[in-house]
């Protein structure tokens, strides 16, 4: 009797034909596989991967043999033939129900790696905001003194300008006043030179008188 893929139990054939297309054809290359290979396949989580592998292992092992027609009974073949129905329907009920919690436990892998991956993508985008906003103040912070750096240089040379201004202003005042000081000196010395020449001139005049009187 030949040994095909359904003859493991969980394994219909729709499945036989995803494992076919995936290189698995004979329950000896899903037997020698593992679990790493064949959960690559759509539909098969490392649970179910591992439990297909054991059922094909124990198929190849214990394989189901052929009983001779001439040595069987119709009744017993009936019985033998029930008992092998209601044996398989127990296995494919139980191999059901073990794939359906190793598909879901899959799912429940992937939902937990999902959020795992949400988590850390939201994570990454609040670091990147404390990031950018601690860039921002740095930034902002450096203009503000950059800006009060020039603040303060610009009210300095102010200051300075002022100054020099002040000193300039005090520096022409005193050369007016000089100015006048001198002016005033020079005027007052020839106002002085002249009533000096004047009272010559009156002394001689009166010298002349004199002499004209004592001629006369």
């Amino acid at each position: 009797m030949t040994i095909t893929v359904t003859s493991i139990s969980g394994i219909g054939a729709k499945t036989a034909e995803i494992l076919t297309r995936h290189g698995f054809k004979t329950v000896k290359a899903i037997a020698g596989s593992t679990v790493e290979k064949l959960s690559s396949v759509p539909g098969f989580g490392a649970a179910r991967a591992r439990m297909i592998i054991s059922a094909a292992t124990a198929l190849l092992a214990n394989p189901p043999s052929s009983q001779s027609k001439a040595n069987s009974s119709p009744k017993t073949k009936k019985a033998v033939s029930k008992k092998a129905t209601r044996d398989k329907t127990k296995s494919k009920t139980k191999s059901s129900k073990k794939a359906a919690r190793a598909k879901s436990s899959d799912k429940e892998k992937l939902r937990k790696a999902k959020a795992k991956k949400e988590r850390q993508r939201k994570e990454k985008q609040r670091r990147e905001k404390l990031k950018k906003e601690k860039l921002r103040k740095e930034k902002h912070r450096k203009e503000k003194l950059r800006k009060e750096k020039l603040r303060k240089e610009k009210l300095r040379k102010e200051k300075l300008r002022k100054e020099k201004q002040r000193k300039e202003k005090q520096r022409k005042e005193k050369l007016h006043k000089e100015k006048l000081r001198k002016e005033k000196q020079r005027k007052e010395k020839l106002k002085k030179e002249k009533l000096r020449k004047e009272k010559l001139k009156k002394a001689k005049a009166k010298a002349k008188q004199k002499q004209k009187r004592k001629k006369s």
